[in-house]
């Protein structure tokens, strides 16, 4: 039985660093957004626009970000993204007009499009198959406690120095990253002494982009990224003006769903292994806690609409972000399973569809607040969307590899 290398758990602590990082700059325009509007005039239609920026820089770098990732290395590849990423989230403070405000946007998406396809080849590349979803729980979690670290760290720098200082705080840690990380990664990660070390080979992009799994993988990880998208961008927002939250109680309200999404990441891939390790088929282990955690989420998430009290409705988005968190590990591990030699491209591939979300949720929820002035056919949205990924999943998704 294989076991984990534990010369990567520094490596592989760092990847899970640049996920914080990478949702730290995520999150600080979403803090900033309500003092945005406010100085600038604008409303939450414009101010969709410059959310949906970020995602459209991120979807149209994603696989071109993936084959960076597979020809340049993982060492490489990740320090230049963070690099550019950072310098953008740095200079964010300096455009007071929606168009260049959404360029500067538009290049931290870019700069973000090779984070998770370098660390998913890192993950095929040097974790057996038993230890791939507690790989994926662990450095994913990183997403969450980006979360859960940036709405109240930020709340309470935007309290003390104004909305531009939350960019400079955040855009400053991932030149600190990238100080370790060039410092510890000497080389690309390898575990030779692994026979399964999926080699090098021409990209089979038919396989990767027209087989019935691939394609249910790539539509199910939108519905399951939607509504994620949806309250990291709009939370701060809705806890405000929707449930009256002040900015310190928005910060630790938007915090605690994310907080529960970390545990359950964490417990998921745990999970996933442990059925594997107890003869249960990679397929059952995989379906059975995307199916779970898609589900409940979808429901959960159609009961804010009748719930009114602030406290209730943060109960109810902690369990809808906790339970849809069961199924994200799942999600990138099948992405290892179903093409271990092109991990980081069909990753990519699923996080373009993943990221579409992104723009969608943006742009869509700022119209619709807009057009309807009512959050019920936001979240009735939400829901439909995240169930639909349920429904998509079930005749498409297998663990069986595709290339």
């Amino acid at each position: 039985m294989s076991k984990p290398n534990t010369k990567l758990l520094p490596i592989f602590s760092l990847c899970f660093c640049a996920n914080i990082i990478c949702f730290l700059d995520r999150v600080n325009i979403s803090i900033a957004a309500p003092f945005i509007m406010k100085s600038y005039g604008w409303n939450e239609t414009q101010m969709g626009v410059v959310f949906s920026s970020f995602f459209a820089g991120y979807v149209l770098f994603m696989i071109p970000g993936g084959i960076l990732a597979d020809r340049l290395g993982a060492r490489k590849a990740l320090a230049a993204g963070i690099a550019m990423w950072s310098f953008f989230t740095l200079l964010t403070p300096f455009f007071s007009r929606i168009w260049s405000l959404s360029l500067c946007r538009y290049m931290v998406g870019t700069g973000q499009g090779v984070n998770f396809p370098c660390i998913n080849n890192l993950i095929a590349n040097s974790v057996p198959l038993i230890h791939r979803a507690k790989a994926q729980g662990f450095t994913l979690s990183g997403i969450t406690l980006g979360t859960v670290i940036g709405f109240p760290l930020g709340s309470w720098i935007i309290g003390m120095w104004g909305w531009p200082a939350v960019f400079y705080v955040f855009g400053g840690f991932g030149f600190i990253w990238i100080f370790f990380w060039l410092r510890i990664v000497h080389r690309e990660i390898r575990d030779l002494s692994d026979a399964s070390f999926p080699s090098r080979t021409p990209i089979p992009w038919k396989r990767l982009l027209g087989h019935p799994s691939s394609v249910g993988l790539a539509l199910s990880y939108f519905c399951h990224n939607y509504s994620g998208y949806l309250f990291m961008v709009w939370m701060p927002t809705y806890l405000m003006k929707v449930h009256g939250f002040s900015i310190t109680g928005t910060g630790i309200g938007a915090a605690v769903p994310a907080l529960a999404s970390g545990v359950c990441m964490n417990l998921s891939g745990w999970f996933s292994d442990y059925l594997i390790k107890k003869g249960w088929s990679r397929e059952f282990s995989r379906r059975l806690l995307l199916y779970t955690g898609m589900g409940f989420s979808g429901v959960l998430l159609l009961g804010l609409i009748w719930i009114r009290d602030p406290y209730l409705a943060v109960g109810a988005m902690t369990l809808s972000s906790a339970f849809k968190a069961l199924s994200t590990p799942v999600y990138w591990t099948l992405a290892v399973d179903m093409a271990p030699r092109h991990a980081g491209i069909l990753s990519s591939i699923m996080n373009t569809s993943g990221n579409v979300a992104g723009i969608a949720a943006s742009m869509l929820t700022g119209w619709m607040l807009s057009y309807f002035s009512s959050w019920d056919p936001v979240l009735l949205t939400a829901s439909g969307i995240t169930l639909s990924g349920v429904a998509i999943a079930i005749p498409t998704i297998r663990s069986k590899e595709v290339t």
